[in-house]
């Protein structure tokens, strides 16, 4: 390995550990960093004569999806754009001229993240330009492997000192916006965490079994694939596990298949090697693996045990918004959404965005479907498998080889139900990987050829350092920079330019429409009309609908925008409180959704002392659903008041639910109450087969009794607690007998 490549080497790993370590190159300042130590890189073997004896796959793959990313953020025509994608390019022009800003016609919904889109694709592409310039040497190999079961270790370290010091700040610096990660590392998500350290476990795998080293290297990478293997597992990511255990079933399947082919060929003192040396070496290791997930998979095997599919029907579960994300590819099945243009489209489609945020829709290939549109996606499919074919068929170079094939199975199991690969952090480790499988024949150059080879190199870093300033620009911003940006500063130039960037996104319309209002302008309706057309399920935006349709006196309309922000709300108790203040009783009880869960809302409807309002809506859950609880609640409120109508309501569907002597007894104490003795008369008649408490059957009697002689009945009457002491419920001659037998047979005044 010469000078040149030993620097080019320096810098890709440089670029690899920031991807890594620099919050898994989420930020866009991480990511031009990255872009930059690549491009450094590449320009290092401009002068070189030595070219791709052919066109490498992989960097084919980059290059045709940043080529297409490009092609989708180009300004186009307005009626080519509307043409291809009718649905999204409406949204998009009804908002610039609602909001009055000039936003450009393209393919892509997001222009800024179909440009991050180029820059993340082309330094992909370079990277895999040196990770395939320098696979060409077995020695380049194995510096490429493990440098990213390095850096997979050195993240495993990072979290194993977080974790020691009890840090709540990664490095110190930074601190997580939401709440603080099950595992504080480098990749903030600990399902992403998880499939780096699946990667880091099998690449060590295969560089614990390579033989070609010395002995502290392997017992270096013995310790990295340990801690891999214990962080992986704290991460309790389910996804993780089940891939890291892939991976290294992939590396022991792939070098005992080796060891079967070549066993008839090699000649006796290699045998004696293997069966001294890498038998004893990977039976360490496999039982080192068994012990560590023995003792840290306690937590993961509970989740694994607690899954089940009803998570594929939760509203708010990853299934449901590959379902969502279906509308999508039907409107713009052709040319996509856009690369980076997945969020802003999707909270239209999802009613669950409300409650829970996509950024992707979690498996790439429906990802690639959405963003890229149905041609282009499997344009890159095609690629993808004949990549994967090359790979695969490097499976008898050794066990480098195998810990790489490894690792990309890892990553292409998760890939279906995550999106690791779109940050640098895992997708500039597995990019190597796959260098060192896909590597093609270098050629000298010489005349015209080199000096094209030359120009295409440097304008290869060219483009990609231009890249790295659009990071640095607000070209680039993304869609969740300008949702912190106008929480905290929404100036109409701030909101003006994020429908610019981002015209599908809602929140920017909901924020114009607050100042519309403020300022008295009548386009606010408009306005706050188009962010429910873009977010049609988000409890804020229907919550100030509510509050305008009230201020005009539409109370029934603002009675439905209430109960559709209740629908959809996270945290109902401020907004229940304000209801039940804004609307009178019926009406509230109207605007809140008979869906919601009952023990909840009685609860904070007590807290607040909305007694009357919390009896209303507890009679519409009756009546609308089969709901033991709420049945329950209705009937203890409606006695506490004395209302026995609906109490009568609750404790008859309580019997059509779940039908007992004691649900008997209690209709009938509701009708005794009411007046209603014949309806006593009819609901007791059973009360002599009864069994059970005997409290309860000397109460059922004893009413009974009663509503016989309410009816005028005597003789019934009578018979009646003749049965009570015939029954043994009380003893004999017991006041509460006498009394009622001592009523009945004293003659009414006047006879």
């Amino acid at each position: 390995m010469g000078r040149r490549d030993r620097l080019s080497l320096g810098l890709c790993a440089g670029a690899l550990a920031t991807a890594v370590l620099a919050i898994g190159s989420a930020p866009r300042w991480a990511q031009a960093i990255v872009a930059v130590l690549a491009a450094a890189a590449l320009a290092t073997l401009v002068s070189s004569r030595r070219g791709f004896d052919r066109r490498p796959p992989l960097v084919i793959l980059f290059l045709a999806a940043a080529a297409w990313s490009l092609v989708q953020w180009l300004p186009l025509p307005g009626g080519l754009a509307g043409a291809l994608s009718p649905m999204l390019d409406a949204l998009r022009t009804d908002g610039a001229a609602i909001a009055g800003v000039d936003v450009a016609s393209s393919l892509s919904m997001d222009r800024p993240g179909s440009l991050r889109g180029v820059t993340f694709f082309l330094t992909l592409s370079v990277v895999a330009v040196l990770g395939l310039r320098l696979s060409i040497s077995e020695r380049g190999r194995y510096a490429l492997v493990a440098m990213v079961a390095g850096s997979a270790g050195l993240a495993a370290l990072v979290c194993g000192l977080h974790e020691l010091f009890g840090a709540t700040r990664l490095f110190g610096l930074y601190a997580p916006r939401d709440a603080r990660p099950v595992v504080l590392g480098p990749l903030l998500n600990t399902n992403h965490l998880g499939c780096l350290m699946a990667i880091g476990v099998a690449a060590s795998v295969g560089l614990i079994l390579y033989p070609k080293q010395r002995s502290n290297l392997r017992a270096l990478w013995v310790v990295v694939a340990l801690g891999c293997t214990v962080t992986a597992l704290a991460s309790l990511s389910r996804g993780a596990v089940i891939s890291l255990a892939i991976g290294v079933a992939v590396v022991l399947l792939v070098l005992g298949m080796r060891r079967m082919h070549a066993l008839g060929k090699r000649s006796r003192r290699p045998r004696a090697r293997f069966l001294t040396t890498t038998v004893p070496v990977a039976v360490m290791v496999v039982c080192a693996l068994t012990v560590a997930v023995y003792i840290g998979a306690g937590s993961v095997m509970t989740q694994l045990e607690n899954t089940s599919l009803d998570e594929i029907e939760e509203p708010t579960s990853k299934f449901a918004a590959w379902r969502s994300s279906v509308h999508l590819i039907e409107e713009a099945p052709w040319v996509g959404v856009g690369r980076g243009a997945f969020e802003p489209s999707f909270t239209r489609v999802h009613p669950a965005s409300a409650l829970a945020t996509f950024s992707n829709p979690e498996n790439q290939a429906i990802q690639l479907l959405v963003e890229m549109g149905l041609p282009v996606a499997l344009l890159l499919g095609g690629l993808v498998i004949w990549i994967l074919s090359a790979a695969v068929s490097r499976w008898h170079d050794g066990p480098l080889a195998a810990g790489a094939l490894g690792a990309v199975a890892a990553v292409g199991f998760q890939s279906n139900f995550d999106f690791g690969l779109e940050l640098l952090g895992i997708a500039v480790p597995v990019t190597l990987l796959l260098a060192t499988l896909t590597y093609v024949p270098l050629a000298e150059r010489s005349g015209p050829p080199r000096a094209r080879m030359r120009a295409t190199r440097a304008v290869h870093a060219a483009l990609v350092l231009g890249g790295a300033a659009l990071l640095a620009t607000s070209w680039t911003k993304g869609v969740d920079e300008d949702h912190v940006a106008l929480a905290s500063q929404p100036s109409r130039a701030s909101i003006s330019a994020a429908i610019e960037r981002h015209p599908l996104d809602y929140l920017a319309y909901g924020v114009l429409a607050e100042q519309l209002v403020r300022d008295k302008n009548a386009d606010a309706v408009r306005v706050l009309n188009h962010a429910l057309r873009l977010h049609p399920t988000h409890a804020g935006l229907h919550r100030f609908a509510a509050r305008l349709l009230l201020r005009a006196g539409r109370v029934d309309q603002a009675r439905l925008e209430y109960a559709a922000a209740l629908r959809w709300s996270m945290d109902p108790q401020a907004l229940l409180v304000e209801v039940t203040a804004q609307l009178q009783p019926l009406d509230a009880a109207l605007a809140i959704p008979v869906e919601l869960d009952t023990q909840r809302v009685t609860q904070l409807l007590d807290a607040a002392e909305r007694h009357e309002v919390s009896l209303l809506w507890l009679q519409r859950v009756v009546a609308d659903r089969r709901s033991l609880r709420a049945a329950e609640a209705l009937y203890a409120r409606a006695m506490r008041v004395e209302d026995y109508r609906a109490a009568e309501v609750a404790v008859t569907r309580r019997c059509e639910m779940l039908p007992s002597p004691r649900c008997q007894l209690d209709l009938a104490r509701v009708l005794s109450a009411a007046g209603k003795p014949q309806g006593v008369i009819s609901t007791l008649e059973d009360v002599a087969t009864w069994t059970g408490r005997t409290d309860d059957k000397l109460a059922a009697w004893l009413l009974l009794c009663d509503a016989h002689a309410a009816v005028g009945d005597r003789e019934q009457a009578l018979e009646c607690l003749r049965r009570v002491d015939v029954s043994g419920l009380l003893p004999p001659d017991h006041p509460h007998v006498r009394q009622r037998r001592k009523a009945l047979e004293t003659p009414p005044p006047g006879r």
